[in-house]
């Protein structure tokens, strides 16, 4: 049990840097202002690509091109901000469109893979995924694409050397304003700026020396030099691989393993290694650069090596701090701005909930429903019933290619309706006076706790003991089992909550908290599992010394099954994905999640070696696993040590099929 509360396992790291929220126009919070590329997070050149070209083709949809435009210092209909994949792609669909526009870009087009080594290979991945637009490649060269693009685009008009300093609203528009003094006015902003402007810093003494870098460009131009490379992804992995021939390399990386490095890369990185061709530091990091030499802590020891040339190549960071000082939301943000939204959604779940449990001011209502013999338990659960229905439909569809998905939610569909719905009110309306019992045998208890939360002399009684048996035997045999060879796959395939979470919720999944303070909060999923048994421990032995037995079920009642499970729950789904309940608080998820640990987790999502460290799965994972880190590993995710519930997404939404979901041998 103690490895249990530990973390030894990367499935809470942070994972998911942090982006912007958008629509699907890639549209910001700063309405007009639109942000596609890798600003936005966009993993692969051709998913930048692509939304170059979706976000034009939704802004035609929304807006005529601007025709009778006859001076300069008229307002454009776009300015479009970077010309990478993104921009450039954007720009060839306005001008073909008939936009007004301008491209503006700080360096020089395509910079990035203008920066990239000579000679490094692009890969055209996912080779499954079309690209829209004219920029369209196969596995290449750099210098093959670049002299490809650079024809296809040859007639686009990019304006280089444009620093932009701000952006503002102005009008019914915005107001750009250059470094150099020009403002420029247009509609609409595209910002496709990419992340290669802000490289990542180490913060260590003489990172500033004139001799480290943070960009290697020409490989060719370094011989016989004593060069040092700082970092553990493909990008320092193809730095070193480029200049060993020619130099003495040394690699410096903080970790032992190189896990974010591509199969190929990490291969032959290995193979220098062993044929002595470079020198690698591991667990190690730098302590102060000097002209010459620069010092290195490896194991607790600081080592000095002579060293003509470095280049720190760590990644770059989004330009976060620049879009949040235009005032962009990020996913997952909470601030003063969000209350309005949190207080309508709020306010309907609230409606929904005080009608079917009569809370004020909805006792009246409730009152005139029962007497008319409308339960509102029963509308509230066709409302319910029909709300998973619609959005499961369109779940469906939108993963219509998907036989994993299309199996998943037809089987959450079909319990919805058959077992939790039409069943327990059929049995209702043929006067069953225990109809109710019914779920807490289909929830299983914990989840449905009332199964058990009776006096020994009330559960032991006539109709009501098979009931009693069944439900003892769902949560005591039936569940421990099917979470032995299952995990807590029940919660993605059978459950109402998550039914109700993973179609209403679909929209909002990438918005779940992640890291470890989140983590530290599912610990309450432990308490309320342990306090539902002590309650139905309580109440079967009818003892009264403390509280009254109907004491203890409503605040139960109130606080965990309509407070925490219902309307906190679902009013959360805008702002932090539709896992709340499930993640935190649920006790059942957390039944179901002790049992597959300790027989140790048969089902699993698998990887390959394929992975491209695009993040798409830790993002779009609803429990908050960090789903990258365990492909990059090449480690198993099970509930041996994650919160898995095998819904499948991570698998659905890797852009490379690198992950699958498989039942471990033993």
């Amino acid at each position: 049990m103690a490895s249990f509360f530990r973390s030894p396992d990367p499935q809470y790291a942070s994972g998911v840097e942090e982006r912007p929220e958008l629509d699907r126009s890639f549209e910001s919070s700063v309405k007009g202002l639109h942000i596609i590329g890798a600003a936005n997070g966009s993993p692969l050149l051709k998913t930048c690509i692509n939304e170059g070209y979706e976000v034009i083709r939704a802004l035609y949809r929304r807006m005529r091109p601007d025709k009778d435009q006859t001076s300069p210092d008229d307002q454009l209909d776009l300015v479009i901000i970077g010309a990478g994949p993104a921009g450039i792609t954007a720009g060839i669909e306005a001008k073909r469109r008939g936009f007004s526009f301008r491209i503006l870009e700080q360096s020089r087009p395509l910079n990035t893979i203008v920066n990239y080594p000579a000679g490094k290979h692009v890969y055209a991945e996912p080779v499954a995924m079309k690209t829209l637009g004219p920029l369209e490649f196969e596995d290449s060269s750099k210098e093959e694409l670049l002299k490809e693009w650079g024809e296809k685009t040859s007639d686009i008009d990019i304006e280089t050397g444009k620093d932009v300093k701000h952006i503002r609203k102005h009008g019914n528009g915005f107001e750009i304003e250059l470094v150099h003094g020009e403002f420029i006015s247009c509609k609409r902003v595209i910002l496709a700026i990419g992340r290669m402007g802000n490289p990542r810093k180490l913060t260590v003494p003489g990172e500033e020396l004139p001799c480290v870098y943070s960009a290697m460009l020409n490989p060719g131009k370094y011989r016989s030099k004593e060069i040092l490379v700082v970092g553990g992804g493909n990008s320092a992995v193809e730095a070193v691989l480029a200049l060993k021939d020619s130099n003495h390399v040394s690699l410096v990386h903080r970790r032992d393993t190189f896990d974010r490095v591509s199969k190929i890369n990490r291969a032959m990185l290995e193979q220098a290694e062993r044929d002595g061709e470079i020198t690698i530091f591991r667990s190690a990091r730098i302590i102060e650069f000097r002209t010459g030499e620069v010092d290195i802590e490896v194991d607790g020891r600081v080592e000095t090596k002579a060293r003509d040339v470095a280049f720190v190549l760590i990644g770059a960071d989004p330009p976060t701090s620049f879009l949040k000082r235009l005032g962009v939301s990020f996913e997952g943000e909470w601030s003063l701005g969000r209350i309005p939204h949190f207080s309508w959604v709020f306010a309907i779940v609230y409606v929904i909930y005080g009608i079917k449990f009569g809370l004020w001011p909805f006792e009246r209502l409730y009152g005139t429903l029962m007497a008319a013999n409308v339960d509102p338990g029963m509308l509230y659960g066709i409302l319910y019933s029909a709300l998973i229905t619609f959005f499961g439909l369109k779940t469906l569809k939108k993963y219509r290619d998907d036989p994993f998905q299309q199996k998943r939610y037809g089987y959450l569909i079909g319990a919805q309706w058959l077992v939790y719905f039409l069943l327990p009110w059929a049995l209702y309306y043929v006067g069953y006076s225990e109809w109710w019992r019914s779920w807490g045998v289909s929830l299983t208890y914990p989840l449905g706790y009332y199964g058990l939360w009776d006096s020994a002399d009330k559960l032991l009684s006539g109709s009501v003991l098979p009931w009693t048996i069944a439900t003892l035997f769902a949560f005591l045999v039936f569940m421990p089992i099917f979470s032995a060879f299952h995990g807590k796959r029940f919660c993605a395939w059978f459950c109402p909550c998550g039914a109700l979470a993973d179609t209403v919720g679909d929209a909002w999944r990438h918005k779940a908290p992640r890291g470890v303070r989140a983590r530290k909060v599912e610990f309450a999923s432990t308490i309320i599992l342990i306090i539902t048994v002590i309650g139905s421990i309580y109440l079967v032995s009818d003892y009264r010394r403390f509280l009254e037995p109907d004491s203890v079920k409503s605040t139960y009642k109130l606080i965990v099954d309509i407070g925490l499970a219902s309307i906190i729950a679902i009013t959360l789904y805008p702002f932090s994905g539709g896992r709340i309940w499930c993640r935190f608080f649920g006790p059942l998820a957390k039944w179901m999640e002790l049992w597959g640990r300790w027989t140790g987790g048969k089902l699993a999502i698998v990887p390959n070696d394929e992975c491209i460290s695009c993040g798409e799965c830790t993002r779009y994972c609803q429990m908050g696993i960090d789903v990258r880190a365990f492909a990059q590993r090449e480690q198993p995710l099970s509930n041996e040590t994650t919160c898995c519930i095998f819904c499948g997404i991570c698998v659905t939404v890797c852009p490379v099929d690198v992950l699958r979901v498989e039942r471990r041998r033993p």
